[in-house]
């Protein structure tokens, strides 16, 4: 009996003491404090026009604890993504305000951009994400006052549609472009517009054999005494090598070389 008396007392001690251990834990152990930085919002949308060097937009915040707050890294998800604040680390106390403003690369980008900004602090970490809407570029409206003045202008000069307002047009557009998309943007806005000016000649009725040397002459070169101008970068015009070489494959795989031309006209060697 007395063993049997002495290991209830010993089981009942071992109980007790697991409670103990219990009713530590919970007061060494509090419940996780509440939000410390509280964000206008964690998830926004912008939108931007294809062509636009740049997008911005703001995160705003409110320290919403009862002590400081130290944000200590704040990294982009991408190389394209840049977040500009105060130096770090940077201490924002209880009940103060802080932004931070973010601009992303837009050059050659199109569709729609996911990008996120991981914020951590010496309390916890925050990733804030937004998307980038990249609209079609908005060409401006021309009267025909507009069109008589530019026809002027560039017969003055042909390397002046690559100059002042006429760049939106006609820079803008090729940028980071190749073979049919560059054709559009910088061709066929002149060669096959609605309202192609009597002296641009269309392409597809050309009265002279084509052929890749006779496409790369052209755009690179221009034709004096007409509106084409010279698009290689190198004579003042808008178009690297590559591009000026996917568009030569592009227009000499598109367009007839004309053949009735070739057998009256025929091409000497």
């Amino acid at each position: 009996m007395k063993s049997i008396h002495s290991f209830l007392l010993l089981a009942v001690a071992g109980v007790l003491l697991q409670f103990s251990q219990v009713g530590a834990c919970a007061q060494t152990n509090p419940p996780a404090p509440g939000p410390f930085l509280a964000w206008d919002s964690e998830n926004k949308d912008i939108d931007a026009h294809i062509g636009d060097d740049a997008g911005h937009l703001a995160f705003s915040f409110t320290n919403v604890s009862a002590g400081n707050v130290v944000i200590i890294n704040v990294h982009p998800g991408c190389g394209c993504t840049t977040a500009q604040l105060p130096p770090l680390p940077w201490t924002i106390p209880p009940g103060t305000n802080g932004i931070i403003g973010v601009t992303i690369n837009l050059q050659g980008k199109m569709g729609v951009l996911h990008k996120n900004l991981m914020v951590t602090t010496d309390k916890d970490s925050t990733m804030l994400r937004f998307n980038v809407n990249m609209l079609p570029m908005v060409l401006p409206r021309m009267t025909p006052s507009d069109r008589t003045n530019n026809v002027k202008q560039a017969l003055a000069d042909r390397q002046a549609v690559f100059k002042g307002d006429c760049a939106v047009c006609h820079v803008k557009q090729g940028e980071h472009k190749y073979f049919k998309d560059l054709y559009d943007a910088d061709c066929a806005i002149c060669h096959e517009g609605p309202q192609r000016a009597s002296m641009v000649p269309n392409l597809h009725t050309l009265a002279e054999h084509t052929d890749p040397e006779f496409w790369k002459n052209w755009i690179t070169h221009g034709r004096p005494g007409t509106l084409m101008p010279a698009f290689a970068k190198a004579e003042g015009g808008p178009l690297d090598d590559m591009q000026i070489n996917t568009l030569v494959r592009y227009l000499n795989s598109t367009i007839s070389a004309h053949p009735a031309v070739l057998q009256s006209h025929p091409v000497t060697q």
